[in-house]
């Protein structure tokens, strides 16, 4: 008995089954198959499929070569252990062979149009055959839609790396972008509408569709979420929007890590490997954040939080300085649970409750940064700015000032409890700030007496 084999064998599942039609089934092509044996077995994995040759070597390219180069003419047996999917790929392919109704779904399209590639069922060997019907799905069914289309990437990701070479995930993610960016301006043409509404047109609130998409970005690997949000990026999805789909997955990550079994031992190996995960993942959502500004869409709330599972995760340099000079831009929009920050270093010899180190760095880039600094503006100027004085009570830049003095006092009010910290260290954050930050000191009278009242414990 003859045996062709197809790359190295790697079962997939365990024991075996046979696939063999129904007698009344006949072939797209009429062949009188019901009274024929199975005179081939296929090998697909650990599973086996009893089959007649004839329906497969009319549709599958691949078949008919391997039995047309076989130099035994009387071949019984193929082994073909990396078919997309293993055996469940292959069944739904040798069905289709047999004209029976393979139906088509966002979870097996991907499935189907790789063994099709695989097998090498294109129209050269038969009209209508899989790969052509697998694309037809895709073009009519997945690809106009963002969220099916994010969820057949989805299922590429257990099919690589075939999935890749025929180009179906870059294709996949090419239709992402590119119907996130109709969807932006389609949003934008309502809100146009909404402005200036027609008189014949009722009013009518415009859909914020835009949302419901994003969320389906959750089921993609990090690896593939950070592929389609690079392309989305370099399409000219809003910084919004992107800040959005960010802080989403995000969240949906990183609380999936932090749910840890409370039998963990912290250090252990266990547990390293859960720090590895958020590291890797808050890296690669820093990375993906929109341009340093002042006025960027990304929440307060959100730098602080990814600054510190930063920490927790032990990230790198150029992570943490990243979301360090983030939220200096913004500081006047912090409140003070945003930059209480736990002291998560080994160097830290005092038991201090808080980083201060890290927060003297963060205020004094603020104070360090010009207005322009971070912008993406391309150097335009506002001319209704240009009369004010920066350095009067009543400019943008004093009023942004004072709402930091503020932020700094109730700071230095909640460290001062600490009776670890030195006070070297408050000092410095007292005297940090120039004389016309504050319009008033009372903030900062109170915050010295509460520090003053810990240190005479």
């Amino acid at each position: 008995m003859g045996v062709v084999t197809v790359g190295e064998l790697k079962p997939s599942i365990s024991g075996k089954r046979t696939f063999r039609p129904s007698s009344s089934i006949r072939h797209a092509t009429e062949w009188p198959i019901s009274d024929v044996s199975s005179d081939l077995t296929i090998e697909v994995g650990a599973s086996t499929f009893a089959l007649h040759k004839f329906p497969l070597v009319s549709r599958s390219g691949r078949i008919r070569k391997l039995l047309l180069d076989a130099k035994d003419s009387k071949v019984l047996r193929i082994s073909l252990p990396n078919v997309p999917g293993g055996p469940e790929g292959f069944e739904l392919a040798s069905k289709f062979c047999y004209g029976i109704n393979v139906e088509f779904t966002l979870s097996n399209v991907a499935l189907l149009r790789c063994t099709a590639h695989f097998l090498e069922m294109t129209e050269e060997f038969a009209e209508k055959n899989l790969e052509a019907r697998a694309e037809a799905y895709l073009r009519d069914t997945v690809l106009p839609n963002i969220s099916s289309t994010v969820y057949v990437l989805h299922c590429c990701e257990a099919l690589r790396p075939i999935s890749e070479e025929i180009n179906l995930v870059n294709k996949l993610i090419n239709a992402i972008a590119n119907n996130a960016c109709k969807e932006q301006l389609t949003t934008g043409l309502l809100k146009l509408d909404h402005t200036f509404p027609s008189k014949t047109t009722p009013t009518m609130e415009p859909e914020t569709s835009s949302d419901w998409w994003g969320k389906s970005f959750n089921v993609l690997s990090l690896e593939f979420f950070q592929r389609v949000v690079s392309v989305v990026k370099s399409k000219g999805l809003k910084q919004d929007m992107i800040s959005k789909i960010l802080i989403n997955y995000a969240h949906g990550s990183l609380q999936g890590i932090r749910v840890r079994d409370p039998q963990v031992v912290k250090g252990s190996l266990h547990d390293l490997e859960l720090q590895k995960k958020q590291r890797v993942v808050v890296e690669t959502i820093v990375s993906l954040l929109p341009t340093h500004s002042r006025k960027s869409p990304v929440p307060m709330g959100f730098l602080s939080s990814l600054l510190k599972a930063a920490i927790a995760a032990s990230a790198s340099t150029p992570c943490k300085s990243d979301l360090e000079r983030r939220i200096s831009l913004q500081l006047d929009q912090a409140i003070l649970e945003d930059i209480l920050i736990p002291t998560n270093s080994p160097q830290n010899s005092h038991n201090t409750m808080y980083d201060t180190d890290l927060i003297l760095r963060i205020f004094s880039i603020y104070l360090n940064t010009d207005e322009e600094d971070g912008e993406d503006s391309d150097n335009y100027i506002d001319e209704s700015q240009m009369a004010y004085d920066f350095d009067s009570p009543g400019s943008p830049k004093q009023s942004s000032i004072i709402k930091v003095s503020k932020l700094l006092d109730s700071y230095l009010a909640e460290v001062a409890l600490d009776s670890n910290l030195l006070p070297s260290k408050f000092t410095a954050l007292a005297e940090l700030l120039p004389d016309h930050a504050r319009i008033v000191s009372d903030g900062l009278y109170r915050a010295v007496d509460i520090f003053l009242k810990f240190v005479s414990l």
